[in-house]
């Protein structure tokens, strides 16, 4: 059967599509592309999306989840968070290392639809059974050559280096995993993402070392050595940090998120996340995480504003992950949008610390488009 064009009715609100207005109508012919279209636009052949009580967006982007599924034993499939959640886009944050990422990219990223990309985790197994058998079970397991290899040979969908900065992964290493781990990225001219948690190497330490474009995810936990000093106050290096231009991703997670650290450091502390994601896996994906939608409801109770989060979902991990192709000069070009609406709530939340959390709205996606293709969200 012929694919049939998408007209998008009377869109109620617009954010970051600057060719597109309230009230405009959008339309994503056979061919995927899209178009603005007049409101005497022929509805006939056309799938219908009536879109007054709607907000348009760039698709939404997940920069830290675990999709590999069958290999990592917390990995989801991606089907379950990806589209049918309003996410146009998915990053597996270190998954795989180089020599597991052949049958990630065969078997789970050349297969889907939509966007998936990887952060290459430092350690050559990467994740095979967590916080079991680490990142780095021997000094073998560090094998940077072979590391940098993998990615020159798949640059097109690896976007970054992983490293897991904490105690359960390093054992007993220090600052200098750090140090390698931030040369191989910098050799490889890509981004090093910092997981931070249980201390390893001080906090301090690690984001002395980190560059312009790398990202601290998990930057709201609540363990000891996170973000809030034993002075109630943000640590000066991370003020230093942001201001060389390292990025601070949520990195929700089951333990990985505090909302009384997040209320602390953007209220207080004026610190505010660049990038907002999930690390969505098997073990959080039934609570407290859920979905991408609840952890930017849950940014809205930390004092963000609704732009700053759909910021923080669309076009700041676009940036990060190389892909502002996706998120700019819509028109003419292969549709990528979230279309979705906020609706008051009363039910209560929890963070990775079983702390419950209120947000006045809950983001709610409806619909994801990805070409002429419409998916509707549970």
């Amino acid at each position: 059967m012929a694919a049939k064009d998408v007209l998008i009715r009377r869109i109620g609100s617009v954010y970051g599509v600057p060719d597109l207005s309230s009230g405009d109508d959008l339309r994503i012919g056979a061919d995927g592309r899209a178009a603005a279209a007049g409101p005497d636009q022929d509805r006939g052949n056309c799938v219908c999306i009536d879109a007054r009580a709607l907000t348009l967006s760039p698709g939404w982007i997940d920069i830290h989840t675990h999709v590999y599924e069958g290999v990592t034993d917390i990995a989801l499939d991606p089907d379950l968070i990806g589209p049918v959640q309003g996410v146009s886009v998915l990053a597996d944050a270190g998954s795989s290392g180089h020599v597991t990422f052949p049958g990630f990219r065969k078997y789970i990223i050349d297969t889907k639809p939509y966007g998936i990309f990887a952060f290459l985790n430092f350690g050559s197994i990467g994740l095979i059974r967590t916080n079991v058998i680490g990142d780095f079970e021997t000094d073998d397991c560090i094998q940077s050559d072979e590391t940098l290899r993998c990615i020159e040979a798949n640059r097109d969908v690896i976007r970054g280096v992983k490293l897991r900065a904490c105690r359960v992964t390093l054992k007993g290493r220090g600052i200098e995993i750090v140090h390698r781990a931030s040369a191989a990225a910098r050799e490889a001219d890509l981004p090093l993402m910092v997981h931070i948690g249980e201390p390893g190497p001080p906090l301090g330490e690690i984001l002395n070392s980190l560059r312009a474009g790398d990202i601290v995810t998990h930057c709201f936990h609540g363990k000891p050595g996170c973000i809030i000093g034993d002075n109630g106050r943000i640590i000066p290096e991370a003020y230093a940090a942001r201001e060389r231009g390292v990025l601070f991703d949520i990195g929700h997670g089951g333990a990985s998120f505090d909302i009384h650290v997040g209320r602390r450091a953007v209220l207080d502390g004026g610190f505010r996340p660049h990038i907002i994601s999930t690390d969505l896996h098997s073990h959080n994906i039934n609570g407290p995480v859920h979905s991408l939608a609840l952890t930017m409801s849950k940014m809205l109770a930390c004092g963000l504003d609704e732009e700053e989060i759909l910021e923080g979902v669309t076009a700041a991990p676009a940036r990060s992950l190389g892909i502002e192709d996706y998120q700019s000069g819509i028109l003419g070009r292969e549709a990528r949008f979230t279309l979705f609406e906020t609706v008051e709530n009363e039910e209560t939340f929890f963070d990775a610390g079983g702390n419950g959390i209120e947000p006045a709205r809950l983001f709610r996606p409806r619909f994801t488009i990805l070409g002429s293709k419409v998916i509707s969200c549970g």
